[in-house]
């Protein structure tokens, strides 16, 4: 509980709180799923099991924030849009990106199910579990109910951020060329 309550403060800061609620509610939703699908498969809750479980909360709200920080780029850009339209302009946005890198998982994930021995194996059942699981979690559980959470919020939309100018440099002087020297000679010699 110290953990989720620690997660939804840091997504908060960083987005907003009801796009770190809408984070956590699908990361939740990840982690029982896998948990019951090892429960109804019968398989052993141990530490590899634990570790697994932990790198798919992690892909979990990562996926979440990948879209969450696209949400949050197109509704600055243009504040008048309807939230539930920026957001389903942002998913389509990051669906490319969050398939090819699954995909690649995936690939791996399944030579290690297949050829792996059996603590491997339950290891990559359940990253393969937890790929697919958050993959879909991201699009249709957390951007849906951060719609929902935006709908009833009074805060207002984001600003975009400012561009700031690049940092003034001195002016340099050039540099006196020594005696005997053509421009542009560093005076190497082969």
């Amino acid at each position: 509980m110290v953990a989720l309550a620690v997660q939804l403060a840091y997504l908060a800061i960083r987005f907003r709180w009801t796009f770190g609620a809408a984070a956590l509610t699908a990361m939740a939703h990840d982690a029982l799923i896998l948990i019951g699908v090892f429960a109804w498969l019968g398989k052993p809750i141990d530490g590899v099991f634990l570790a697994a479980l932990l790198t798919v909360i992690g892909y979990s709200v990562n996926d979440s924030v990948v879209v969450f920080d696209r949400v949050r780029e197109l509704w600055a850009a243009s504040r008048r849009k309807p939230f539930p339209r920026i957001a389903n302009t942002a998913i389509l946005q990051t669906v490319p990106r969050t398939i090819n890198t699954g995909l690649g998982a995936v690939f791996i994930l399944t030579a290690l199910a297949l050829l792996g021995g059996d603590s491997l194996t339950d290891f990559a059942i359940a990253l393969l579990i937890g790929i697919a699981i958050g993959t879909y979690s991201s699009l249709f559980v957390a951007t849906p109910l951060a719609v929902e959470l935006e709908a009833h919020s009074s805060n207002p939309p984001p600003r975009a951020p400012t561009k700031r100018s690049p940092p003034t440099t001195r002016a340099r002087r050039p540099q006196r060329q020594p005696a005997g020297r053509k421009p542009g000679d560093s005076g190497a010699r082969i």
